[in-house]
C-alpha cells in the first residue's frame, strides 16, 4: 500500500541560542496506534512516532512535557530519544520523537518482547531449572495496584532483575552465545540509570517500556555486537501516570514504592547509578538552574511552578541519599582529599559540557522574565483565533482543534519497523 502524506504543511522547532526556528518538513505516515500517535517519516529519512495535539490548556502541557523530559535526559547524560515540537500552518501543535535507529541495518526489540522470549524459551526447556524456578517466583509475587504497592526490598531487586535478566537472556537465545561482559554492563548501566531518571522527573509508570536496538545481518536478524538501550517512555504521554498513586513506581509491570525502591537503587545497585547521583549532588545548584531554563522555556508558568517543585523535590531527595552514601564511604574507606579533588574535577567536565549546552540553547529563564511565556502564549493564540475566523469565512464552518485526520497504511517495512509495530502501540 502507498504511504499517507500528511497534506498539512508542518514545521519543526528548534532553539538556537533562544532564538525559535521553524523548518518546514514532510511527514509520510506508515501506521496509527489506538493512543493517536503515528509511526511516521520526516523528509524521507527519519523515522519516529509523531503525536499533533490542541492548543488547548487541558491537554498542551502533555507535549511540553515530552519536550522537557528529553531536554533533562540530555542534561543527565541518560539514553534517551530526541524529542521535537511540531507546528502546522494553523498552530496546531505536537510533538515529533526520533526512533534513533536505521530500519535497513537495524531492529528493536521491547522489554515486553524480551520478557515474551523468556517465557517461550522456559516453556521449550530451553532455560536452566534454577533460572525457572527463580523467574516463576517473581512471576508469583503480588502485582499490586495503586494504594497497595510493594515495599519489600528483596522483592523489588528481583523485580529489576527480571528486566534485566529478560534483556541479557532474549540477546543470548538469539545470538546463541552467553552476552559480552562489556555490554552486558552497559544495558544494566543504562536501565538503572533510566529508573532513576524515571523518579527524578515523577514519571510514575515504566512497565517493560523500554527497547533494545540491535545491528541486523543480512537476513534481517540481530546480531547483538553494539546494541545499545532506548527507554522510549523518556518521550511517550503521561496516560498511564494518571492512574498511579505519587508514592508508587510501576516496573515491569509491578507496583513498587518509590521510597523504598530509592532505598534498593542505593543499596544494591550503588555502582551502577553512583556517577549520575553524585554528579547530582556535587553540582545540583547548576542542575537546577538549568533544568528550570527547560520547564520555564517549554510551558506556561503555572504548569512551569508546579512541574519545577515536583523534579526539585525530587533531586533533594535523591541529593541527601547520595550525601549518606558519601559520609559511610569517607568514614569507612578514608578517602583523602587530593582523590577527592580528582574525581570531582573529572565529574566538572562531563558535568559542564552538558550544563553548557543547556545554557546555550536557553540563554534566558522566563521564570525571571514572566512577560515572555505570557506574550508568546498570546501571540500563538490569537494566531489559532485568526486561523478560525478565516474558516469561519471562507468555508463557513469552524475547523477542529485538529485538522488532520489520518489513515493508517502499512506497507514494505522492514523487520525494525515490523517490532516496533509489534510493541510500540501496546
Amino acid at each position: 500500500m502507498d504511504k499517507d502524506i500528511l497534506k498539512e504543511q508542518c514545521y519543526i522547532v528548534s532553539l538556537d541560542n533562544g532564538i525559535r526556528k521553524e523548518e518546514p518538513i514532510t511527514i509520510e505516515v506508515f501506521n496509527s496506534f489506538k493512543d493517536g500517535s503515528k509511526l511516521v517519516q520526516l523528509n524521507n529519512t527519519v523515522f519516529g512516532l509523531l503525536n499533533l495535539n490542541s492548543l488547548d490548556p487541558k491537554t498542551v502541557y502533555i507535549d511540553d512535557f515530552a519536550v522537557i523530559k528529553a531536554d533533562i535526559a540530555e542534561l543527565l547524560d541518560v539514553d534517551h530519544e530526541e524529542t521535537k515540537r511540531i507546528v502546522t500552518e494553523d498552530k496546531t501543535i505536537g510533538t515529533f520523537t526520533t526512533l534513533n535507529y536505521s530500519k535497513d541495518i537495524e531492529t528493536r526489540i521491547s522489554g515486553t518482547a524480551a520478557i515474551n522470549n523468556v517465557v517461550t524459551a522456559i516453556n521449550n526447556k530451553k532455560v536452566s531449572d534454577e533460572e525457572t524456578l527463580w523467574v516463576d517466583k517473581i512471576f508469583k509475587y503480588p502485582t499490586g495496584s495503586s494504594g497497595n504497592s510493594i515495599k519489600d526490598a528483596a522483592q523489588i531487586e528481583d523485580i529489576i532483575n527480571l528486566g534485566l535478566y529478560a534483556l541479557n537472556k532474549t540477546i543470548e537465545l538469539q545470538s546463541g552465545n552467553q552476552i559480552e561482559a562489556r555490554l552486558g554492563k552497559a544495558i544494566r548501566k543504562n536501565y538503572l540509570r533510566m529508573i532513576v531518571f524515571d523518579l527524578i522527573i515523577g514519571k510514575k509508570y515504566r512497565g517493560f517500556d523500554y527497547y533494545l536496538i540491535s545491528k541486523v545481518n543480512d537476513s534481517g536478524k540481530p546480531v547483538w555486537i553494539d546494541a545499545y538501550f532506548a527507554p522510549i517512555s523518556i518521550s511517550s504521554n503521561t496516560n498511564k501516570d494518571s492512574y498511579i498513586k505519587d508514592d508508587e513506581y510501576v516496573i515491569n509491570n509491578k507496583y513498587v514504592n518509590r521510597d523504598a525502591l530509592l532505598e534498593v537503587l542505593f543499596t544494591k545497585y550503588y555502582k551502577d547509578i553512583c556517577k549520575l547521583t553524585q554528579a547530582i549532588n556535587d553540582a545540583k545548584k547548576l542542575y537546577i538552574d538549568a533544568i528550570s531554563r527547560i520547564i520555564y522555556n517549554n510551558t506556561d508558568l503555572t504548569y512551569a511552578s508546579s512541574l519545577e517543585d515536583l523534579i526539585l523535590s525530587n533531586i533533594e531527595k535523591i541529593s541527601k541519599r547520595q550525601e549518606q552514601e558519601e559520609s559511610k564511604v569517607d568514614k569507612n574507606q578514608k578517602i583523602n582529599k587530593v582523590e577527592r579533588t580528582m574525581a570531582t574535577q573529572s565529574l566538572n567536565v562531563r558535568v559542564t559540557t552538558k550544563l553548557d549546552l543547556i545554557q546555550k540553547k536557553y540563554p534566558i529563564n522566563p521564570k525571571e522574565h514572566k512577560n515572555i511565556i505570557k506574550e508568546t502564549r498570546q501571540k500563538e493564540q490569537d494566531a489559532v483565533k485568526l486561523t478560525v475566523e478565516e474558516e469561519k469565512t471562507n468555508k463557513g464552518f469552524i475547523a477542529s482543534s485538529i485538522l488532520i485526520s489520518i489513515v493508517a497504511l502499512v506497507c514494505g517495512l522492514g523487520i525494525g519497523i515490523a517490532y516496533v509495530l509489534l510493541t510500540i502501540g501496546s
